[in-house]
């Protein structure tokens, strides 16, 4: 009796009783057709979970048939495993918006009929395998939304109902004209038979059945353009209709498109070319939207325009394997995240983007808020995220280049204005006032939000990475989360330990350079780190986040494939950028921080994909042996990693991140996590060295390093604001580090772990300084301080000690490393490089002493008679670094035995050591020429800007040293003309005026709207006759 009632058949009959009991029962009582609902709605969802369960034990696929007759006399269902997954799916998702709606719901029986006729129009959407049925079932979901839309009473949504009744009439008229041609030329209408016979499906009128039930599926999807009618309905329904509109129909129209998809083989070309309109211009125009149900219906349909881009591209390649990680990913991520979204619009209730300030004061909301946005953005670790790797290895593997951009800008943009949304929500301004929701209201968010977390660790299985040291910074960071109730300090210390115990767990088997990272980053992000004990505020999620930062790091330097590298990197700029934004003055830069962050990631996931066709294997070791294919890999990763080191030109986001950060954090950005990229750039060197253009394209990243250091210099130069002089200086010091790099050669990387091991140190020491000056000074300006060496002895002696190491000023390891690098430049006869070099170590001095006099040593300002030294919770990790640094410089031995062990594997094979050692190569090369001559130059090149200072000075009331410094603020100024801000804000216009200029053809006219749906199946009908060959080889 149990297995007959769990007959897929039956999830039709409960729709179809309840739908006429439901009136029935309303006459004895009002409340009776809510119960009625409940336990068919609650019916059709319990009987999908057992078939699924059924069908995944391994029975097999369930067929069901009506009339006790078989195919073609009788219409049959199937529930197979994909069937049971979305029919599954939709129904839970059924089940929690009628949660969400219920008030709507209850009020009017014929609202409850009409839900629930529409939830089983689109499980038999989902199941049927006649065409004719299938029109049925479309009829049937269409009348159904139509109904729920009229709900809704305003004038725009009934004038939105009415152009969605437009659309999907004329839609649907096409799909009955294509299934009744395609019954003349095949003699059925069931799709399996259908499909067997489908080299019969030729000739004029073949080629039109298939154009028009292929442009009434494709427009049913809301295609670009032909969707303004959608928007429409997404913008004004009640957000429970929109939710289900976006997911639940679109996921039967969807699976309509897949299980019709082998008598479409010829025009999948066709099929990706719509959707890969439709997702690249939908995320653009969504740019522009400041209403949020419109953005939600803009990503909606691009998101769904992926799936079907996916799916006719996976197909077209002949990757059928990879569809259920692929489209199973995008679809279930799209689903339960894009309701979730709409779900939370109604609950907040504000229609403009900019009101949504009254987020920020409900931490379970916002922490919601946050996870849905990740999950539709397909960031980790969440299923899209894993789809679209997948996708892209995919894609590469079959060259399909001009894809794979359109799947990575496309993806850009979408996570532009999703992110934009959250900055709006976490400045906690809202025009309309706050807003208490109720646990009963929010609980169908939460449980989207705790399905979307296990459907992403499974399709990390599918994809095979999942394990409890990939996904552990994230199983801390919420460990952590359980304790934020604990004081400030309390919850720093449990953090430390845990990153301590965990980083050392995860990084025990890690070998080579990636063991020399991990001895500098770990330790160092802690120390670093341990500096949060001086804030006795209550920073909510900042030390779990925390945690997920410094184990993420961790956890990218033990990577063994490009896969659980790039899962890292993600975490890495997601945690990163929610604790940049955690402070009001640094959320503007945090966004500008994430997007170029995600263009970097996207360069690496295409550069990875590149390299993973190239050698046949996701494993980072086949770096190594990477060959000339992996070239254009090798540029992609490179620019990839120099955007996330903010080298010159690709800067832009570096300044304010570092400046506008809370103090310690700005420590943590520039001394640790920019250190990752480089890194990832000793990673891909490999490709460099294999390929035959891998030299030339290093010298290329030679001169953007040196470049980098010389721009970032003399912008430092140029700063009064100390925070802002330290994030330019930072720049340039890891301009030195990328140039080292490209050196590619033993030499060269000696010096590049030196000068990465000084940088870290260096500023970590002098943004906690600062720190502690911010703290007690209550300023940031250099001209607003002055004298502190008296009040703050400790952090001026920490604050020289640094300086004069970063300055390259013997007897520190700054010395060493500068001498280093000159010195592997003139071997390697890089004179123009060497010249820069010096300038920029000259500019360096002048900034340096600046910072160091004008703080510490200028003239005393009375306001800060009562200045104190900085708490011990800030100067003790200073001194730990200085402490490091002082052992760098004076037993170097220490340090340089690792270097030779890490290193000797890497060039043993590919570069000449002449039976060196680092130790010989130390005793063997004289530093005093290569110094003196530096030093010469550089004396030089003081003198004549002394000289011109004394020149060209004017009259000034100014001290010597400021009226020096600020003599040369002009000077400099036409070289540091801002070409970089205005190049990219000139790309931000141009995107921003090319989303303005496509929104004009949404004029809101239903007439027009008719019209584009009509010029659609033309354009589809002539490109599937005329010209399907060429746009699938394109």
């Amino acid at each position: 009796m149990v297995e007959g009632l769990s007959q897929p058949l039956n999830i039709f009959l409960l729709g179809l009783g309840g739908g006429f009991l439901i009136p029935l029962l309303y006459r004895f009582g009002k409340q009776l057709p809510g119960i009625a609902f409940v336990i068919s709605l609650g019916g059709m969802t319990v009987i999908s979970a057992i078939c699924l369960l059924s069908v995944l034990s391994g029975g097999g696929a369930i067929d069901s048939y009506t009339a006790g007759a078989m195919p073609p006399y009788s219409i049959n269902l199937r529930l197979g495993p994909w069937e049971g997954v979305f029919a599954f799916s939709v129904n839970i998702i059924a089940v929690l918006g009628a949660w969400h709606l219920w008030e709507r719901l209850r009020a009017s029986y014929a609202v409850l009929l009409l839900y629930l006729i529409l939830v089983m129009g689109i499980n038999g959407m989902i199941m049927t395998r006649d065409l004719f049925n299938l029109f049925v079932f479309l009829e049937i979901v269409s009348i159904a939304t139509y109904g729920l839309l009229g709900t809704e009473r305003t004038p725009a949504a009934l004038s939105a109902g009415f152009k969605y009744i437009m659309a999907t009439v004329l839609a649907s008229s096409f799909f009955l004209v294509g299934s009744v041609l395609l019954y003349h030329v095949t003699g059925t209408l069931n799709i399996d038979q259908m499909i067997e016979q489908r080299a019969a499906i030729t000739g004029p009128i073949g080629m039109a059945a298939l154009m028009f039930v292929l442009s009434c599926l494709i427009v049913e999807l809301k295609p670009f353009p032909a969707n303004g009618w959608g928007l429409d309905v997404y913008e004004t329904a009640p957000a429970g209709v929109a939710a289900l509109v976006s997911v639940g129909v679109s996921a039967g129209v969807f699976f309509a498109l897949f299980k019709l998809l082998p008598i479409f083989e010829q025009q999948l070309g066709v099929i990706a070319l719509s959707a890969g309109l439709t997702f690249v211009f939908s995320n653009l125009v969504g740019l522009r939207q400041s209403k949020v149900q419109r953005m939600l219906g803009y990503s909606s349909i691009a998101q769904m325009a992926l799936a079907v881009l996916a799916l006719a591209l996976l197909t077209e390649l002949g990757a059928e394997a990879s569809l259920p990680l692929v489209v199973g990913g995008i679809f279930l991520n799209h689903l339960f995240a894009k309701a979730g979204l709409f779900w939370l619009a109604g609950i907040i209730n504000r229609q403009q983007i900019r009101d949504w300030g009254a987020v920020a004061a409900r931490p379970s909301v916002l922490f919601a808020f946050a996870v849905l946005l990740i999950a539709i953005s397909g960031l980790p670790p969440f299923p899209s995220f894993w789809a679209k790797w997948e996708l892209v290895m995919q894609l590469a593997e079959g060259r399909l280049y001009f894809w794979i951009g359109v799947l990575l800008v496309g993806s850009l943009f979408e996570v532009t204005y999703m992110f934009r949304w959250f900055r709006q929500a976490i400045r906690g301004e809202s025009r309309e006032g706050g807003f208490t929701p109720a646990l009963s209201r929010m609980l169908p968010v939460y449980i989207c939000v705790g399905i979307l977390a296990a459907s992403g660790y499974y399709a990390a299985t599918r994809a095979g990475a999942a394990s409890i040291w990939l996904f552990a910074p994230l199983y801390i960071g919420g460990f952590l989360c359980l304790f934020e109730r604990l004081p400030a300090r309390a919850r720093c210390a449990l953090m430390l330990l845990a990153v301590l115990l965990v980083g050392i767990w995860m990084g025990r088997d890690v070998d080579g350079i990636s063991q020399l990272f991990a001895a500098l980053l770990l330790p160092g992000g802690l120390v670093v780190a341990s500096a949060g004990l001086y804030r006795v505020d209550p920073r909510p999620g900042y030390y779990p986040l925390m945690a997920v930062l410094l184990l993420a790091i961790v956890c990218l330097l033990g990577a063994s494939t490009s896969l659980e590298f790039f899962f890292c990197w993600e975490l890495i700029t997601l945690s990163s950028y929610f604790l940049i934004s955690m402070r009001r003055e640094a959320r503007g830069h945090a966004l500008r921080f994430l997007i170029f962050s995600l263009a970097s990631a996207f360069l690496l996931l295409a550069g990875f994909g590149i390299a993973t066709a190239a050698n046949g294997t996701v494993a980072l070791a086949a770096f190594e042996i990477a060959g000339p294919d992996a070239a254009a890999a090798f540029a992609l990763l490179a620019i990839g990693l120099l955007i996330k080191a903010g080298a010159v030109g690709v800067h832009v986001w570096l300044p304010g991140t570092y400046a506008e950060a809370d103090d310690d954090l700005s420590a943590m950005l520039s001394a640790v996590v920019s250190k990752v990229a480089m890194f990832g750039l000793f990673m891909v060197t490999y490709i460099a060295i294999r390929s035959e253009l891998g030299l030339d394209l290093a010298y290329v990243m030679g001169w953007i390093g040196v470049l980098t250091t010389v721009a970032g210099a003399l912008m430092a130069l140029q700063q009064d604001d100390v925070k802002r002089m330290l994030a330019y200086s930072s720049m340039s010091q890891i301009g030195y580090i990328v140039t080292a790099i490209a050196l590619m050669s033993h030499l060269g990387w000696v010096t590049a772990l030196y000068l990465v091991a000084n940088h870290l140190m260096v500023k970590g020491i002098l943004f906690l300084a600062v720190a502690g000056i911010i703290l007690r000074a209550g300023t940031r300006r250099l001209d607003a301080c002055g004298g502190l060496a008296r009040n703050m002895p400790f952090t001026f002696a920490a604050a020289v000690i640094a300086l004069i190491s970063m300055s390259g000023l013997p007897p520190l390891a700054g010395f060493g490393g500068k001498w280093l690098l000159l010195s592997a430049m003139m071997d390697r006869g890089w004179y123009g490089l060497v010249a820069l070099g010096v300038l920029a170590t000259l500019i360096g001095l002048l900034y340096m002493f600046r910072l160091g006099y004008s703080v510490f040593l200028g003239p005393a300002r009375p306001t800060h008679q009562e200045v104190r030294e900085a708490p011990a919770a800030l100067l003790v990790p200073q001194f730990l670094l200085v402490t490091a640094i002082l052992v760098l410089s004076f037993f170097p031995k220490l340090f340089m035995e690792p270097i030779s062990a890490a290193i000797d594997p890497q060039f043993a094979s590919t570069l000449v050591w002449e039976g060196m050692s680092l130790e010989l190569i130390y005793g063997t090369w004289n530093p005093v020429p290569v110094m003196a001559v530096s030093v010469a130059i550089a004396a030089v090149g003081l003198g004549l800007m002394w000289f011109l200072y004394r020149v060209g000075r004017v009259g000034s009331a100014a001290p010597g040293v400021t009226r020096f410094y600020g003599f040369y603020k002009p000077v400099f100024a036409p070289i540091l003309t801002p070409y970089a801000y205005a190049f990219w804000r000139g790309i931000s216009g141009l995107v921003a005026n090319a989303a303005g200029l496509v929104a004009r053809i949404y004029g809101g006219n239903g007439q027009v709207y008719a019209l584009y749906v009509l010029y659609y199946v033309a354009a589809i009908y002539f490109l599937g006759t005329v010209f399907a060959p060429e746009i699938s080889s394109f």
